[in-house]
């Protein structure tokens, strides 16, 4: 019988040993890599938030070892409500208005992350193919929401075609705030998404940026851009249990970074236009 040397049954030993515990350290390493590697759930809806989302910011998080998890929805509402449920963690695609909004009606507790680029909202030619050819009786499509008919109302009385109640919060007006309307203009509410198809229908049509974006319009063709005041910014949110996780804060430093919004000023030169506007904090 041969038998093994004594040294030989060490080594043997110690290879079994070694292989073990190599075993060991390759499944601890696989269980922690497992546990640091995190899933972020974001709740997207038709238009460029949710688009320049998940082709900039989430390929710059998946290079920080996240995960990025898109989960679609055909409006804002749905995809707010999935946030609130703890169905998605994140939505980019609504302003602070938006946000108060459905903080009050699903009792919610949505809470900002960082504001992010913005598209205006601006007029758009319809029968007519200059501001200043308006003349009473002309007509203007505006979206039948209060933020819509808000923003629409701004920017006619910033081309001095009505004036508004000085009394009235600007983020509050609505068209029986008009207290004189200097070119005798017409409104013509409609849902937003059906302004674009009937354009040649009215005189002129304020245009959402989304909408606008969605429905392929040529942005050079706009007669004028709103300036959008504090609460139209857009902005990135998720719950108030989900502050202090620390995606968050790497959402927001991507938001904010140099390299991300050399990114937006290029989509800009690409397109031809300032189509989005940076917050000025993030610039």
């Amino acid at each position: 019988m041969n038998k093994t040397p004594l040294g030989g049954r060490k080594m043997k030993k110690y290879l079994r040993y070694l292989g073990l515990a190599l075993i060991t350290l390759v499944v601890a390493a696989c269980g922690k890599q497992t546990e640091d590697t995190q899933t972020i759930k974001v709740a997207t809806s038709p238009g460029p938030y949710s688009i320049l989302f998940m082709e900039e910011v989430a390929p710059r998080l998946e290079e920080q070892g996240y995960t990025v998890e898109e989960i679609q929805f055909s409006e804002l509402r749905q995809a707010m409500i999935a946030v609130d449920e703890g169905e998605a963690d994140i939505n980019v695609d609504g302003n602070r208005l938006n946000t108060e909004s459905y903080n009050d009606t699903l009792d919610a507790s949505f809470e900002q992350i960082v504001r992010i680029p913005t598209v205006p909202a601006a007029i758009y030619p319809g029968q007519k193919d200059s501001l200043d050819d308006v003349e009473e009786g002309d007509t203007i499509a505006i979206g039948n929401g209060t933020v819509s008919m808000m923003r629409g109302l701004l920017l006619m009385q910033d081309l001095g075609w009505i004036t508004l109640n000085p009394d009235v919060e600007a983020a509050k007006v609505t068209a029986d705030d008009i207290e004189e309307n200097h070119v005798g203009i017409e409104i013509v509410e409609m849902q937003g998404a059906a302004i674009p198809p009937a354009i040649q229908d009215v005189s002129y049509a304020l245009v959402a940026g989304s909408i606008a974006y969605d429905a392929g319009m040529d942005l050079e063709s706009r007669l004028v851009t709103e300036e959008p005041i504090e609460g139209l910014l857009l902005e990135a949110i998720t719950t108030a249990d989900k502050m202090d996780q620390d995606w968050v804060e790497d959402i927001k430093a991507i938001y904010q970074s140099e390299d991300f919004n050399q990114a937006v000023l290029d989509r800009n030169e690409e397109i031809g236009t300032e189509f989005w506007i940076i917050p000025e904090e993030n610039q």
